[in-house]
């Protein structure tokens, strides 16, 4: 939104100072190619000159016609003297001609002057082949005027255009998704002027979609995972309500409190997955020290079927996460290591340019590549865990907490123990995210 406020302001600044700048170039270089003299301009100067001649000619008792002849083959305006009887006026005009006051026509061969010579009883005939130019319709201020806000509107419209259709497209899109095609996504482009609002919107087209694919999943695991220990339930109670034996009402009691116990141990691992949601957590960000740390954990989680060794980085590795979650994320990959390793299981830190590494590989069967992207679903499980306990949620936790916390989790082979490798991808340039 900053870049469409600062590029609005630029472009408007931009647009009138460029166009007042060429307007007002180019109205000075019409000035300076309009310097001949106007109609106007050389009307007023026949108007003096003409007050002169006629006051000089009728002054003058000689002949004035050789004075008038020399003007007349010299200049384009030419001069005559009719007498008073010869030049008919209307009344008004007559009035003010007899006054003294100097007389201008126009016709179509041109403007022409009149002056009264009093002493003589003549009068003194200027004929011009000028004519009043016609007046414009606009004048050139408010020509100027015109064309400089019709430059600032074209020039804002070729500015909003881009801005138009990736409204447009936002509108098309929005609509769609609302009518349920959750599949539609906004093409956000580099240059756009809403990029921070197209981003948004596909963040949370992609939030809903993850809620609704976990409703999904979490009625399945529901309805599917639920109906075993139910049913045994179910079993267990018609059983224990016909039997008198105190023996076999004991291991019906017994039976009855593991089914309950799976019960509660499944309703924990969904409430788990769906409480780690981003948008509802506010990660408590420390700077950790991943050789000591990753030692703790170790040792706090040691057991006695496997033997664990932790290769160090060999310099002190500093990332910003939050303990709980990255605990919860290590503890779930040991957990895993712990129940398809047959012995041994190896932990190694790395730092490399790309980021840093915790790797955690076990001596079992491995997962295959095919399976490598399914196995981090909800309740999916390999094809070397269908014996072993657990619902499937243990990868779908930690992929889900390393989507949004910066630890990405990627799954391979042990170069050294020939089982799993689950990898913990913690990025170098992972800043402070307060």
């Amino acid at each position: 939104m900053r870049k469409l406020i600062v590029s609005l302001v630029l472009v408007v600044l931009a647009s009138i100072a460029g166009l007042g700048w060429s307007i007002s170039e180019f109205a000075a270089l019409q000035t300076q190619q309009d310097d001949t003299p106007g109609v106007a301009s050389r009307i007023a100067a026949l108007k003096l000159v003409g007050e002169s001649l006629a006051l000089s000619l009728d002054n003058d008792e000689a002949s004035s016609d050789p004075f008038i002849d020399n003007w007349n083959r010299r200049n384009a305006e030419q001069l005559s003297l009719v007498t008073e009887d010869q030049f008919g006026l209307p009344a008004p005009l007559r009035q003010q001609f007899d006054a003294g006051e100097p007389l201008l026509l126009e016709s179509d061969e041109g403007i022409s002057l009149h002056y009264r010579l009093p002493e003589t009883g003549q009068v003194l005939n200027i004929t011009t082949a000028l004519i009043t130019p016609a007046d414009p319709p606009l004048s050139l201020n408010e020509l100027y005027t015109m064309v400089f806000y019709g430059g600032v509107v074209l020039i804002l419209l070729v500015w909003v255009s881009p801005l138009i259709r990736r409204l447009l497209n936002l509108s098309r899109v929005t609509q769609a998704f609302g009518m349920g095609q959750m599949e539609q996504r906004i093409d956000i482009s580099s240059t756009s002027y809403i990029r921070s609002i197209e981003t948004e919107f596909n963040r949370m087209a992609d939030r809903i979609q993850q809620l609704l694919d976990d409703n999904k999943l979490l009625s399945r695991a529901v309805s599917h995972d639920l109906k075993t220990p139910i049913a045994r339930l179910r079993f267990g109670i018609e059983a224990l309500e016909e039997t008198r034996s105190d023996t076999l009402r004991v291991k019906y009691f017994q039976r009855l409190n593991r089914d309950l116990d799976a019960m509660e141990e499944l309703v924990a691992t969904l409430l788990s997955y769906a409480r780690l949601d981003q948008a509802n957590i506010q990660p408590d960000w420390h700077s950790i020290e991943l050789n000591d740390w990753l030692q703790e954990r170790l040792d706090a989680t040691a057991d006695s079927q496997h033997l664990v060794t932790f290769s160090p980085a060999p310099t002190p590795v500093t990332v910003r996460s939050d303990p709980k979650y990255l605990s919860m994320q290590v503890n779930n990959l040991l957990s895993n290591a712990r129940r398809f390793g047959r012995s041994n299981i190896e932990v190694v830190l790395e730092q490399t340019d790309g980021g840093v590494w915790i790797h955690i590989d076990d001596d079992g069967q491995g997962i295959d590549e095919q399976e490598a992207k399914e196995v981090i679903k909800p309740f999916v499980r390999g094809q070397h865990s269908r014996g072993n306990a657990g619902h499937g949620m243990g990868l779908a936790i930690v992929d889900r907490i390393g989507q949004w916390m910066g630890a990405t989790l990627h799954i391979g082979r042990s170069p050294k123990l020939g089982g799993a490798r689950m990898s913990l991808c913690i990025a170098s340039a992972q800043g402070d995210r307060r």
